[in-house]
Parts: structure tokens; sequence; C-alpha cells
């Protein structure tokens, strides 16, 4: 059985806290685990204890290219080629960990379809956190979608009323794409190109992601979505992000 799909959406805190949250749940148990995050830096902290924990493969954030709102057309184009490379440099990995032969294992064939990989080294990439909207999903043509998660519906979901009909799928690899919501509704990140390696993804590869507005696409192949919805934040009392805390 493949592994499952995560999705933490939402307006609240908690997204990134629960996805590494999952990922030192999976490290302890043996798992390997690889971590990219989009559209944020290395000021977290968060970052040095990830570097040092056995079997988690950090992405470092290589660029960073302010908000979007104040980028010019060449600077999102750039953002775009950093991000998508990123993403696919991610996914290369997390479907080469999975594997049974990891060191002999070869490009991840049929991990996307249709995608030129490029080089078959992997190396490191990541930036700063977008502040911008993401609230309402979206279809991959871009039209809203109503009644989603995170459109303000609540999710109704009872685990205990369904009878278990097959065994827990064994997990090689947990893939942890961090914000990358942020960058497919930027536009940095294609919506089809994320679809197609869920789509394809080897065996045992579990995968979380991340951020506002997942389109109507992903939510359809998520297995777990789970809305993080902001009730009261100090932020509205004019507190700051605090370290230790937000960052």
């Amino acid at each position: 059985m493949n592994g499952l799909v995560h999705i933490y959406c939402g307006d609240g805190k908690g997204k990134t806290t629960a996805a590494l949250g999952l990922a030192l749940r999976a490290a302890g148990n043996g798992i390997p685990v690889v971590i990219a995050r989009f559209l944020k830096n290395d000021g977290s902290g968060e970052v040095g204890i990830l570097e040092n924990v056995p079997g988690v493969y950090l992405f470092h954030c290589e660029r960073q290219f302010g908000f979007t709102w104040t980028m010019s057309e060449e600077q999102k184009a750039e953002a775009g080629e950093y991000f998508t490379g990123l993403f696919e440099r991610a996914w290369e990995m997390g479907c080469k960990t999975a594997r049974e032969d990891v060191e002999g294992a070869g490009k991840a064939d049929g991990c996307m379809a249709g995608e030129n990989w490029g080089s078959d080294s992997v190396s490191d990439g990541s930036s700063r956190r977008d502040s911008g909207v993401c609230g309402t999903g979206a279809s991959a043509s871009g039209s809203p979608v109503s009644g989603s998660p995170v459109s303000g519906s609540p999710v109704s979901v009872s685990p205990a009323s369904a009878p278990l009909t097959s065994a827990p799928c064994e997990i090689r690899a947990l893939l942890v794409l961090d914000e990358i919501m942020a960058a497919v509704n930027s536009g940095f990140v294609a919506n089809e190109s994320l679809l197609a390696a869920l789509d394809h993804r080897p065996d045992g590869l579990e995968v979380v992601l991340t951020g506002r507005g997942p389109s109507k696409e992903l939510l359809s192949r998520a297995d777990y979505v789970t809305e993080m919805r902001a009730v009261k934040h100090p932020y509205e009392k004019g507190v700051g992000a605090r370290k230790g805390v937000e960052y």
C-alpha cells in the first residue's frame, strides 16, 4: 500500500509546528525524513535542531526573494525557477529514500510523469515566509472552492465509525513540503506538477503538505486534511512574532 498524504492548512498558527512534530515522530521510529521549506529562511529555531537529528535531511534556504507583492517580474521569474528546482530536488530525494535500495537507486523513475528532472545530483535550497493571504482553496484553473476546509466549512470526520479494512501501510520515508501551498498559489511551483508527483509517488512515501489555500485537486488526493483555524492570536493585541514560539 502507498504512503498517505497529509495537508495542514488554514489561517491559524500550527501548520509547520504540526508537520515538524510528525517529522520528529517519524525520525524517532527510524523512518528517514526529507524536509524542504518554501518562502522561508534559515532563521527559525528548529533549523539547528533538525540538522542534528539522525535520519533527517533538511534542505537549506539558499535564497530569499522578499514578499511576493514587492517582487519585480524578473524576481518572480527567478523565484519560480528556484522554488520549482527545490521542489523537484526534494521530491527526487524523497522518492529515492522511499526505495528499498536507496544507495543503488538511480533517478526516481515514475515519480513525476512527463517531467525532466535534470541533474541526478541533489543539492540544497529554500526562502522567506510569505504573509500573503492564501486562505481560499482553488482548483488548478484558479477558481475558488466553496465548502473546502480552507474556506470556513468545518471538516466532519469520525475515525472510529468506519471499520479497518486494510493493514497499515509500511512507511519507508517521510517528505515534508512546508509552505508548498504558498509557492503554488504564488505561481512559483505548478499545481499540476505537484499533482502529478503525488499521483506517481512510490510505495512507502508519506507526504506532508502545509500552507493556506490548497487546491480542490490537492484536497481530493489527501488522506488527512487538518485545518488550523485562528480563533485568537496575540497579534490582535499588538504582540509581534516571538523567538522560540513563532520562529
